[in-house]
């Protein structure tokens, strides 16, 4: 039998990530996906007309430079590209104005003093406690999870130092409108959460949102399309000896005296894994489809059948092939309303977005369109013919209509697809029937039978909950990471922090390998030996005696 060092599970970005710094390490890893594409959400196709790029999944990339295989691979070096228009987030309102925000912070407090001058100084205050604490808030997200209680209670204790009394028991919404007065400002903000896959009504996530909040400007949009970051990331991986591998579908964790020693593919092919193997896929499949009867214990397999999916993160995209740019009416307010790379149509103030979770709450999908879209064109116009554009806009919606079988979106989703330009049209007079020349309505359904790991639809493949997060993601028994089951960790979207283009929870999962494994003093990339990149937060941690 094939035998390797380490196997893993999924070759989307964070199966990616893992096996380049396992290569890295001079391990022997193989990385295996199921599909005839890697990179899993981060997918660009032609799907309306040949020669329009259209990325399905992941489109706006938030963590750049966060990410950390782009500074220790310099990513940047190997072709890959990232544009960052300073018009980064806006939203067209029905009577005329816009308020944008930009990468040039003033400007983005002179945009908010045109609607509040008391929110233009809260936002220079709550961004400039995030910037002096930076450090300890991205660590938190790209380091594995502590069980420590008292440690868990050191670090928020900070939050409610640094953000206010309380905060770490607030949701996001009740954070925002509790700091900010005007409720134009308040709805871009929590659109900019929302838009992040989960709930602003969940108590306890406005520690979260706040996380978000410190790249509300940050939003990039990868050359060529997104898949070119999965295209980079598997040339490092295969440049440091590792291998990857398509048309690899796992159907099995092979378990042998309570160890995971291997993985069985579809068509019978087995591969042994002398060290570990990860699964970076969701926990149902890993733990209720891929090992066999009694194999988790039972403990384990209760906690995964309560593990909730789909909540916060289930979009419908329209994908439109153009022949011209959106035109805003509101671009007479703001301009660069025109230039903007991300835009929140329809969500004027709070009451919409509530509106819209509490009509997913019931099931139903929303009866009045409020999107996320862009125009990647206008940044990027290699993802067009010349001249040509492309139009994305997203919708929250629930995965079961009605609570009916997902398979009802084969019916709809082509009529709420062009329900969905209508609103788009509200707001940009120009998106008119003539103007698009094809279109692509890509649903919930759509989503979860392409992508098995994002189930019902789900782009986080496990949803953001209090209950759901840290240590408790995706379950308290595998929350490190490890799972009960020796050889086998977690490494996918599934585990802290969340999904998105992050590659923190491959990062993280690395991090947890180099300890168990002993080799974290003979990664070296380039010309240094490999450092986390929270080693000095979690070092302060321990000086304060934590076991972290």
């Amino acid at each position: 039998m094939e035998t390797h060092d380490f196997v893993i599970i999924g070759a989307g970005h964070n199966g990616l990530t893992l096996g380049c710094y396992l290569a890295t390490a001079g391990e022997d890893v193989v990385v295996l996906d199921r599909r005839a594409e890697f990179g899993g959400g981060l997918c660009t196709e032609e799907a309306t007309i040949p020669g329009f790029y259209h990325n399905l999944h992941s489109n706006f990339h938030g963590a750049m430079p966060f990410f950390p295989p782009y500074k220790d691979f310099d990513l940047e070096s190997r072709g890959l590209a990232y544009y960052h228009p300073d018009a980064n987030i806006g939203m067209p309102l029905r009577d005329g104005r816009a308020l944008i925000l930009y990468a040039d912070e003033l400007r983005s407090h002179e945009e908010i003093a045109r609607f509040s001058k008391t929110d233009a100084e809260t936002w220079l205050q709550v961004r400039g406690m995030i910037t002096t604490h930076l450090e300890e808030i991205v660590a938190g997200g790209f380091s594995p999870p502590f069980k420590e209680p008292d440690a868990e209670a050191y670090v928020r204790g900070h939050f409610d130092e640094w953000f206010g009394e309380g905060v770490n028991r607030m949701s996001a919404l009740a954070y925002i409108t509790s700091r900010f007065e005007n409720p134009h400002v308040q709805a871009l903000l929590l659109f900019h959460m929302a838009v992040g896959g989960w709930d602003i009504r969940e108590p306890g996530l406005a520690p979260l949102g706040i996380a978000f909040l410190g790249y509300i400007t940050n939003w990039q949009l990868c050359r060529g399309g997104s898949h070119q970051l999965a295209h980079v990331l598997g040339g490092v991986l295969l440049s440091s000896g590792g291998d990857l591998r398509e048309h690899s579908h796992v159907s099995r964790i092979l378990v042998k005296g309570g160890r995971a020693v291997g993985v069985r593919l579809k068509d019978g092919t087995e591969i042994g894994a002398r060290k570990a193997v990860v699964s970076t896929v969701d926990p149902h499949q890993t733990f209720l489809e891929m090992l066999g009867p009694g194999e988790a214990p039972a403990e384990l397999v209760a906690e995964v059948r309560q593990v909730r999916y789909g909540h916060g993160d289930v979009l419908l995209g329209v994908h439109l092939a153009l022949n011209e740019a959106p035109r805003y009416a509101a671009a007479r307010f703001n301009p660069d309303l025109d230039q903007t790379l991300n835009v929140n149509i329809g969500y004027e103030t709070p009451a919409d977005l509530i509106e819209h979770y509490e009509e997913i709450d019931r099931g139903e999908v929303p009866a009045r369109p409020r999107l996320e879209v862009g125009c990647n064109t206008l940044f990027d116009p290699s993802q067009a013919p010349p001249g040509k554009h492309t139009g994305l806009a997203w919708q929250f919606v629930p995965y079961q209509p009605g609570g009916r079988s997902p398979a009802v979106w084969d019916d709809i989703k082509k009529e709420y697809g062009e329900r969905c330009v209508e609103a788009w049209r509200e707001y940009a007079p120009n998106m008119t029937p003539k103007n698009i020349l094809g279109m692509y309505v890509y649903s919930p359904h759509d989503i979860a039978r392409k992508m098995l790991n994002m189930r019902n639809g789900g782009f986080h493949c496990t949803a953001v909950l209090e209950r759901q997060a840290g240590y408790n993601r995706p379950v308290a028994s595998a929350g490190t990471l490890r799972t009960p089951i020796g050889g086998l960790y977690l490494g996918g979207a599934s585990v802290h922090p969340h999904g998105g283009i992050l590659a923190a929870p491959g990062y993280n999962c690395f991090q947890v390998l180099a300890e168990d494994f002993s080799f974290r003093g003979r990664v070296l990339i380039g010309n240094k030996f490999w450092e986390p990149a929270a080693k000095e937060w979690r070092r302060r941690l321990r000086a304060k005696g934590f076991a972290v």
